[in-house]
């Protein structure tokens, strides 16, 4: 009989209640048989959580007895490395092979006399150093010319070309060549010796207003800045002309760390009236090189020492305005240099004292070819801020920002190696340290209608500091040394024989030598040029009474280059000789106008040099006919190339 709906639904549910309830109940019993059948077997272990693994390993000692060892006592006559070399090496493990496999050496015995021992000297081995050479190359180039509105202005063109022909200028009026970037240039002979010839050589110009100093030798040593020996260096950072110096720095001395744009002090920049910023531009050239690679307190060199340090410092400045009364800027020009030799001895020689009657330990280092130690930085800047702008404003205030751009080229190395007790040089030692600094700025300016609100002046700076630690004299080669000179590595003990047996190295506990079978090229060579052309024309009118400023000066010019040679007093004993030179040369070309006779002669100087030399575009003056001594066309040309290129 059939249910009807609602019974049918009824015992659907019934029927599904009881089979689930059944199905809960055989799960509990079937866990619970489980666990049991779970603890019968596990019965045998102590605790279920832990595992014992037994294995019999047991060895029979019949068969495999210990080997025969003992260690070996030291030889009280065998050299060893000191405490400050590292760490010695542990006793070696020997086996005697005339005992048998079963035969054990009873402790305190003594190895036969048939027993073949080797003993392994202990070496102390240094990390061998290679030749460290760094090229950089850095331009920067500059053009800024802004015009604003329709006036009587110069052509920027011609301007620029003079600014060229000025560059040519400065760069003759060093007393050497444009520097050599080529290894190989330094490592020739010839070469050198006509490096030393341009030292020699004095610069004389016979041309008002052109200032030429130069030292040699120890005349050379100390800080010297525009020709007069000074007691400290000047400070860039106080000489900076106002517009690059904040309140906060002229107040705590420190500089400010926030661009100079987010200073909106309402007296500075958005106070009342109207202002024109034509200059206020600044380029920096800064190169930093510290070097100590290789040094000794003695040194051997099979062939010559040549030791050459150059200074070479150009700044021609163009400082000329036409104005309202007060228009004409200043222009600070300095040039210095500081050359410095301080004494350091080495400070391992007083530790480095074997006990009475032992031999050093010899450790040597080859270099089968030549070492160099170089570093050639060129920096360029060649910008042009030449402004031109005419322009009635009517506005309660306002500010045209036509020039203050800020030019950074900067550049450090570091360059650091290992010190030695001995260094011998089979060919020819040299160190070559050459700075060439060259600036020109033109800041010939044309203004009308605005007045000075500040003090108008600019700051051109070359600064040169080239330090020494490790004082080097010479004397003559020993006839020990200098039989050992020729000897290759193939003969390394030879050398080390030769080394044990010279009274210089007696008494010592280690000896540390770097053998270099070729030359020893150590050069720092620097050229740094920086050319501004801030040739403004300015003129600007305010109404309703309304004043009126414009800043045409305001730049700061900086070439910067220090080097410091990190190393030991020394002992240089070469066999063919040494040569040795120093020699700074700064040379300045300062036009401006004479209060007494007028400024009706301006750039009578620098237009007189300008016919003097082949500047690009004067056909009149084509190769082989101007005027100019060998070196000073070869500096010519590679100037020219070099900001061309």
């Amino acid at each position: 009989m059939s249910l009807d709906s609602i019974s049918e639904t009824i015992a659907h549910f019934i029927g599904t209640f009881e089979l689930t309830t059944e199905q809960a109940r055989l799960r509990e019993q079937y866990e619970e048989f489980t666990a049991l059948r779970r603890k019968i077997e596990l019965e045998d272990l102590a605790e279920a959580t832990s595992i014992n693994v037994r294995a019999d390993l047991k060895l029979d000692p019949g068969k495999y007895g210990p080997l025969p060892y003992k260690f070996m006592a030291p030889d009280n006559d065998g050299p060893f490395p000191p405490a400050s070399g590292g760490p010695i090496p542990e006793p070696a493990l020997f086996l005697d092979p005339v005992s048998g496999p079963d035969e054990i050496i009873p402790e305190g015995q003594l190895f036969t006399a048939e027993f073949q021992q080797t003993i392994v000297v202990p070496e102390l081995v240094p990390e061998l150093i290679g030749s460290a050479v760094t090229y950089t190359f850095q331009t920067l180039n500059l053009s800024d010319n802004d015009t604003i509105g329709q006036g009587d202005f110069r052509d920027a063109e011609v301007l620029m070309q003079e600014g060229y022909e000025a560059l040519d200028v400065a760069l003759s009026l060093h007393v050497i060549s444009s520097p050599s970037f080529d290894i190989a240039d330094y490592q020739s002979v010839e070469k050198l010796e006509q490096l030393a010839e341009q030292m020699k050589a004095t610069v004389t110009v016979q041309v008002d207003g052109a200032t030429v100093h130069q030292f040699h030798g120890e005349e050379a040593v100390g800080i010297i800045v525009n020709g007069e020996r000074v007691e400290e260096l000047p400070d860039w950072m106080e000489l900076l002309p106002q517009h690059h110096q904040s309140e906060d720095d002229e107040e705590s001395g420190q500089p400010n760390p926030y661009p100079k744009e987010w200073d909106q002090s309402e007296d500075d920049v958005f106070g009342e009236g109207h202002t024109v910023i034509a200059g206020g531009n600044l380029a920096i050239n800064e190169v930093s090189i510290t070097v100590g690679w290789v040094d000794a307190p003695i040194i051997a060199v099979g062939g010559a020492s040549y030791d050459l340090t150059v200074v070479s410092q150009v700044a021609i400045v163009s400082d000329i305005d036409e104005g309202e009364p007060g228009a004409q800027s200043e222009t600070k020009v300095i040039q210095s240099s500081q050359i410095a030799v301080e004494a350091s001895e080495a400070s391992w020689i007083e530790d480095n004292v074997a006990p009475p009657g032992q031999d050093p330990l010899v450790v040597i280092s080859w270099i089968s070819g030549d070492l160099y130690v170089t570093n050639f930085v060129k920096q360029v800047i060649d910008a042009t801020d030449i402004d031109h702008i005419q322009t009635e404003v009517s506005a309660s205030n306002s500010m045209y920002v036509l020039g203050d751009n800020d030019m950074f080229n900067a550049n450090n190395i570091v360059q650091l190696g290992s010190f030695y007790d001995v260094v011998m040089v089979g060919g020819n030692m040299v160190s070559v340290d050459i700075v060439q600094q060259t600036i020109v700025l033109i800041d010939d300016d044309v203004v009308t209608g605005p007045v000075q609100d500040e003090v108008e002046e600019n700051l051109v700076m070359n600064q040169v500091s080239l330090t020494s630690t490790g004082e080097d004299t010479h004397e003559d080669i020993t006839p020990n040394l200098a039989s050992v000179l020729p000897i290759e590595e193939v003969n390394t003990d030879a050398l080390e024989d030769a080394l044990l047996n010279d009274p210089a190295f007696a008494g010592m506990e280690q000896l540390r030598v770097l053998k270099i079978e070729g030359d020893l090229i150590q050069a720092n060579v620097i050229e740094q040029v920086t050319l501004l052309q801030d040739q403004d024309d300015v003129h600007l009118t305010a109404g309703q009474g309304a004043e009126a400023s414009a800043l045409g000066a305001g730049n700061a010019l900086l070439n910067a280059a220090s080097v410091s040679k990190i190393g030991v007093d020394s002992v240089v004993m070469a066999a063919e000789g040494e040569y040795s030179d120093v020699l700074l040369h700064q040379a300045s070309l300062i036009d401006s106008p004479d209060e007494e006779l007028g400024e009706e002669i301006a750039n009578e100087a620098i237009a007189f040099l300008m016919e003097e030399t082949n500047g690009p575009g004067k056909s009149d003056l084509a190769p082989g006919h101007n005027k100019l001594t060998p070196s000073e066309a070869a500096s010519l040309d590679d100037g020219m190339q070099s900001m061309l290129a």
